[in-house]
């Protein structure tokens, strides 16, 4: 995983992409999707909120990006689940638009007690082909947590690697969006700002008013 992040030269000094990617680096936005106002108990409602923000907020980040890159990561035992790309086939995504970048030990010392090994963090990434599949891949990343289908349950990364964006859209509830340069979000901000999550507000105000 380390080794292909380097592959672009990017900003990125990641050995793989975190959870929580929002508190893991400096520069980024946190949006609040589908929750607000919006209870479980109206899915689909809540569903396409958080499809119609995350495809705006997608759309102006990549506006000008010239090659976008899915990182999917799935978990398991050390070898990968043979079906956990198949969800991918509807977006035109097949097996063998994938390259598997290896896994990555979770060192998760209960998992280990219990069943005698490790979890695993496998890691696969495709190249989009263009926008609308990145809008296919962010409707499978945002229903799985509502019952909403198609799903895939993966974590989901789109990357533009030559100007060091990244965006991961974590459920229904809510979508990260880093950068290396700060140029490179401070017009989302700007536009978007009644969208960004009020708990966190204070630190995303610090980095683009401070």
């Amino acid at each position: 995983m380390e080794e292909f992040i380097q592959r672009f030269g990017s900003g990125f000094t990641l050995a793989e992409f975190p959870h929580g990617m929002f508190y893991k680096v400096d520069i980024g936005l946190r949006f609040e999707l589908g929750g607000e106002g919006n209870s479980t108990s109206r899915p689909l409602k809540r569903f396409t909120q958080a499809f119609s923000r995350a495809d705006t907020v997608s759309s102006c980040v990549f506006k000008k990006s010239s090659s976008l890159w899915l990182l999917s990561s799935t978990y398991g035992t050390e070898r990968p689940a043979k079906k956990r790309l198949k969800p991918y086939k509807i977006c035109g995504l097949t097996k063998s638009s994938f390259e598997y970048l290896g896994a990555t030990p979770q060192q998760d010392s209960n998992h280990i007690d219990a069943f005698g090994s490790d979890i695993y963090r496998h890691w696969d990434v495709a190249k989009l082909v263009d926008k609308e599949q990145l809008r296919e891949v962010l409707w499978l990343a945002l229903g799985s947590e509502i019952g909403i289908k198609p799903t895939v349950h993966a974590d989901i990364y789109i990357v533009d690697f030559d100007n060091s964006i990244a965006l991961h859209p974590y459920d229904d509830r809510g979508m990260d969006v880093v950068s290396m340069d700060k140029e490179n979000l401070a017009h989302l901000y700007d536009k978007h700002k009644s969208w960004l999550l009020e708990y966190d507000a204070p630190k995303m105000k610090a980095t683009f008013e401070g």
